[in-house]
């Protein structure tokens, strides 16, 4: 009705204060009603466009921040598993690197202490071949999952191993001369054990508490502060 009455309305007169059916002729009934089909037609159609576009803008930000969330918890779960080995390694050099000391201040004149002294001396190349192995990958694996300010403090413990391991070396070569290591082995020991500050052991802990803080606030990957990029090459 809504359609052949509007045709009906416009087609319609006033005489009088009395409204009164006007002569048309059947072409221009059509005409009116395909106006107005046109425009029903066109409102349709871009209300159907309009609606379309939205929905597919919406649809598209829902899959942005769902492909989003899987990114994260894949950089959060690799990260996760990095910080773990990284960190089993370090605790790892740490316990061999004590234990060979332990023995090196138990050496005597007996063959068993000499044959364990040797025997700690072995596992502890063991975790030096590991170490060696990944020096650089722990390093570009720390930066690019935790940021720059977690390389360059594993960069320091680096060189904290390597100070406190030539010690220890020292030690061994004394112990197997013979000589007294006894002062020497006190001082080194400080590094390996309890949490003094400044310590190799409590510097090992406060790097295992930078990595997992990030990991509590989800600041891993592309959300770490300050991320490692490569450096530009020069020709």
């Amino acid at each position: 009705m809504g359609l052949a009455w509007d045709c009906k309305r416009a087609l319609s007169g006033i005489v009088g204060g009395t409204a009164v059916r006007a002569v048309v002729t059947w072409e221009e009934f059509e005409e009116c009603v395909v106006d107005n089909l046109v425009g029903i037609i066109v409102g349709f159609a871009l209300t159907t466009l309009v609606g379309g576009w939205w929905a597919a803008k919406l649809q598209e930000r829902s899959w942005a921040r769902q492909n989003d969330v899987r990114l994260r918890e894949s950089e959060n779960e690799r990260a996760g598993t990095a910080c773990q080995e990284l960190m089993s390694l370090l605790d790892r050099r740490l316990y061999r690197m004590q234990r060979l000391l332990w023995a090196a201040t138990a050496s005597g004149e007996s063959e068993g202490q000499n044959l364990e002294l040797e025997r700690r001396r072995e596992e502890y190349a063991d975790v030096l071949f590991a170490w060696n192995d990944r020096l650089n990958t722990n390093l570009s694996l720390t930066g690019s999952f935790f940021g720059d300010e977690a390389r360059a403090y594993l960069d320091q413990l680096y060189e904290d191993f390597k100070r406190v391991g030539r010690e220890i070396e020292e030690i061994v070569r004394s112990a197997r001369s013979g000589g007294d290591t006894t002062r020497q082995a006190r001082r080194v020991a400080s590094e390996l054990e309890g949490r003094e500050v400044g310590s190799l052991n409590d510097r090992v802990y406060q790097f295992g508490l930078i990595l997992m803080s990030h990991l509590r606030e989800g600041q891993v990957g592309r959300y770490a502060p300050y991320k490692s990029i490569p450096r530009a090459t020069t020709s």
